[in-house]
């Protein structure tokens, strides 16, 4: 067996990356809070080619104009037939608007558009054009993502409590560890990264933390279960042979990981732009977990296994010596 023992040793640094970590996270927040993700609004102009654009064009910035708005983008695209990719000969017109644009003064534009494109003499008997118009809000969210963390947080503690029955306590007390570590890091990396996100999901984000934190140390710890029991381990200290087991079980998080980050990834790749918002940034709790899993957890379970084993040792010994004085006695 070749000992490896590099990285439990130097819990110290694990927790001075930790906490500047942690402690940028929360003065950034502080002072910035988290870059939430503004609603979006646009108007949609759907027509055939037998309308002219430029005449369309006209009537939205005409109602836009009436109506004190100003766009940020537009774009005009070409439908196309979904079974055989052909042209439909029928057209989009999109405007994207800020944020913070009133809905009544959008339904106003709207309802403007619609007017001038039913009265124009020209084009109303032989041409179609439709207008509508859409608002995205990160608020959509919020139901789902709380009642979401909150069954992540149930999930949890079933998860500790199987952790601790299965595993031992030494390893589900590691685990919690993790976990509290894991969400106050992920939220810290969220306030320093600035992404994008919706204003209730950093909640999601710090229980998605958890949940990738605790199934990668339960790999952890099926590992070393069965490692420990070999009586090539038991020369070992307990921080070579927490060292030893997680190299053994290194090939298996990293492919979890790297399977979760290719979902999340090709999910926030096919995504309707709200979901994607959620998508890509849950790489965040991700990273955390896998530092979590690959440095600091295991260093901090080294010293808790170590001082179990001490527990153990002594009664043991108290046991030991209980059944000599009987023996001696009788």
């Amino acid at each position: 067996m070749t000992k490896r023992f590099h990285s439990v040793k130097k819990l110290p640094i694990w927790i001075a990356i930790s906490a500047v970590v942690i402690i940028a996270g929360i003065i950034l927040y502080a002072l910035l809070g988290f870059n939430f993700a503004t609603s979006s609004a646009s108007v949609e102009v759907k027509f055939d080619a037998l309308y002219k654009q430029e005449t369309l064009q006209n009537f939205c910035e005409d109602a836009f104009k009436s109506a004190g708005l100003g766009y940020k983008l537009s774009s005009v695209s070409e439908e196309r037939d979904p079974n055989t990719l052909g042209s439909t000969r029928n057209y989009l017109l999109v405007y994207t608007f800020d944020g913070d644009v009133a809905e009544s003064s959008l339904a106003s534009a709207v309802s403007a558009i619609s007017s001038k494109i039913d009265s124009d003499t020209d084009f109303s008997t032989t041409a179609e054009a439709s207008v509508s118009f859409h608002l995205i809000s990160g608020e959509n969210f919020y139901e789902a993502t709380w009642r979401g963390a909150i069954a992540l947080g149930v999930g949890a503690i079933v998860a500790l409590v199987y952790i601790g029955f299965r595993f031992g306590i030494d390893s589900a007390l590691a685990g919690l560890v993790s976990c509290v570590h894991d969400s106050l890091f992920a939220l810290a990396l969220l306030a320093i990264v600035r992404i994008p996100v919706y204003p209730y999901t950093p909640l999601l984000f710090a229980g998605l933390a958890v949940a990738f934190s605790l199934i990668l140390w339960i790999v952890r710890s099926a590992k070393m279960r069965e490692d420990f029991k070999d009586p090539s381990f038991a020369p070992l200290s307990a921080e070579e042979a927490v060292e030893e087991s997680c190299a053994g079980s290194l090939t298996a998080v990293l492919f979890i990981a790297a399977a979760f980050a290719a979902m999340l990834i090709l999910f926030g790749a096919i995504a309707t732009e709200g979901l994607r918002l959620f998508m890509l940034p849950a790489l965040i709790p991700l990273a955390a977990s896998l530092y979590s899993s690959l440095l600091l957890a295991p260093a901090v379970y080294a010293p808790i296994k170590a001082k179990f084993d001490r527990i153990k040792t002594k009664q043991k010994r108290y046991v030991g010596k209980k059944k000599a004085d009987s023996a001696q006695a009788e």
